[in-house]
């Protein structure tokens, strides 16, 4: 498997080290908050999205927001683009979920500079 996506989502999250967290929290609401996305549909990409053995992508909710956190790194938020894509403000980078042929949720495609790291839901 090539760890190249994986290993470039993971610095371009530490790049955004330290105090992304804490800059997210001090901000005030803006204008533009997004998309309205169901709260169903949040919980159903609420999960754990392995991207290689050892590294992961944590996914829950905050009230109406979905949270992102990978391995080893700082949580950020994720704004709703449309029922499927998010985006990841602070790193310019977009998260789109996908679904099975049950319709349930089952993995996630990070997109950042380009490149595209997928992960399979746990």
């Amino acid at each position: 498997m090539n760890r190249f996506p994986a290993l470039l989502f993971c610095f371009a999250l530490a790049a955004c080290l330290p105090g992304v967290a804490e800059a997210a929290e001090e901000k005030e609401p803006v204008a533009d908050s997004g998309v309205f996305v169901s709260e169903g549909t949040l919980d159903a990409y609420v999960g754990t999205y392995v991207v290689s053995p050892g590294f992961d992508i944590h996914v829950w909710r905050e009230g109406e927001q979905l949270m992102l956190q990978a391995t080893g790194q700082a949580a950020l938020p994720l704004k709703g683009i449309s029922e499927t894509v998010f985006q990841v403000q602070e790193l310019d980078a977009k998260v789109t979920f996908g679904e099975n042929a049950a319709g349930q949720a089952d993995q996630l495609v990070v997109l950042i500079d380009g490149n595209e790291t997928k992960a399979v839901k746990r």
